[in-house]
């Protein structure tokens, strides 16, 4: 009885919450906007990406590479990648800000991403086994061969470093800091990435997720210069 009516109090809460934030007009649009801009930007990066895996780029040295074993961690990485996010959609549910931040910054950090790919032509390390992802195979990558480019930064450290900045709860935050370990590791043995492309993914995660708090006084300040000024 007790589990039963604390169920009933959470989903009571989790509706209440979700009014609330849908009743803010900003809120509203932006839960319509993202998404969308996120399967223009699927449709572009599928093109995209046949043009990255043709042309000629430079191969980089990294001997922090030969520390990790060779090993096809596809399989793992598929499962850590989806099961992390799923488990940061189901304990955050009750908070539609977290949930909007969480695709916020998935929009955010592919566009960034794909840029930094567009300016930098690399070619992928010695040894290189290529990741087979269900998913991604059907939406971003291209469809006729395999994505072996799109190399700095790394998507999938980036994605577990979102779930990790995003979590509220304190048992999330420690396993999507683990997880960005594992995931790092996995990605450096199947050599689709080299080490610099894990710490271009921290980097660049770590401050779009920071920028609008470093912004936001600054516009502020602005903002009021120029209403003084008048």
């Amino acid at each position: 009885m007790h589990n039963r009516t604390e169920r009933g109090s959470y989903l009571r809460n989790l509706i209440n919450e979700w009014k609330l934030h849908l009743s803010e007009k900003t809120f509203r649009w932006k839960l319509l906007i993202v998404p969308g801009l996120f399967l223009i930007y699927s449709a572009i990066t599928q093109h995209l990406g046949n043009y990255i895996e043709t042309r000629k780029g430079v191969q980089l040295e990294d001997k922090f590479l030969q520390l990790f074993p060779s090993y096809d961690f596809s399989t793992p990485i598929f499962f850590l990648l989806y099961a992390s996010l799923f488990a940061l959609i189901v304990t955050h549910l009750h908070r539609p800000k977290v949930i909007m931040r969480l695709i916020e910054m998935h929009f955010l950090v592919a566009v960034v991403r794909q840029i930094c790919i567009m300016a930098l032509a690399l070619e992928p390390p010695a040894g290189i086994i290529v990741l087979r992802d269900v998913f991604l195979e059907n939406t971003v990558y291209p469809h006729n061969s395999p994505l072996t480019k799109d190399l700095f930064f790394s998507g999938h450290v980036a994605s577990i470093w979102i779930y990790f900045l995003c979590a509220q709860h304190k048992f999330m935050k420690t396993w999507m800091f683990l997880a960005t370990f594992i995931m790092s590791f996995m990605v450096l043995s199947m050599r689709i990435h080299y080490t610099y492309d894990v710490y271009g993914a921290l980097f660049f995660t770590t401050l779009i997720y920071f920028a609008p708090a470093w912004v936001k006084p600054y516009y502020a300040k602005v903002k009021a210069q120029l209403l003084y000024s008048k």
